[in-house]
């Protein structure tokens, strides 16, 4: 974001997108581990199942290929789910005892904990959205929060991770 905004840089700076694997690269690199980690392969339905938890964030692929070897598949995900909803329900906790105010191009706004529930609504059915959406004050401050990706040059919100994702639609 400061790459981006700093007026210093602006010209001299471009914007690349680091995201997490598609489906594809995903499924492909859970066969890469499975071989290296596990010496063995894994069932489409055991990929595809990581996939729907984790999606094809790096880290986590790499987190549930490794405790296989010591743990069930689904009690992996559900834990890890399960942490995800409680840090969302945390979060959504504390906007009862705080008054979240965001910068919004030198204006201090306010951030209400309806706008945040209505804004993390939309994602109940979609992964990506337009950030037309969603009110800028609310989607900046949930994107410092690493609640949602912003990718500034397709106009476009996401959560974090699949796990958030899941997360979201879970609690809300």
């Amino acid at each position: 974001e400061r790459v981006y905004n700093e007026a210093m840089l602006e010209g001299r700076a471009n914007y690349i997108l680091v995201d997490d694997f598609d489906k594809e690269t995903a499924l492909k690199f859970m066969d890469f581990l499975a071989e290296e980690i596990l010496d063995k392969k894994l069932s489409d339905d055991d990929k595809n199942l990581i996939y729907d938890y984790v999606g094809g964030k790096p880290m986590d692929i790499i987190y549930v290929i490794d405790n296989i070897k010591y743990k069930k598949l689904m009690h992996i995900l559900n834990y890890m789910l399960k942490e995800e909803v409680q840090r969302l329900k945390d979060f959504l906790k504390n906007l009862d005892y705080i008054n979240p105010k965001v910068d919004v191009e030198n204006e201090i706004i306010e951030v209400k904990k309806d706008e945040i529930i209505n804004a993390l609504r939309l994602f109940k059915d979609s992964y990506e959205i337009s950030n037309d959406e969603i009110q800028k004050h609310v989607y900046i401050y949930l994107v410092k929060k690493n609640i949602l990706f912003l990718n500034p040059i397709e106009g476009t919100l996401k959560p974090q991770s699949y796990l958030i994702w899941n997360a979201i639609k879970e609690v809300l």
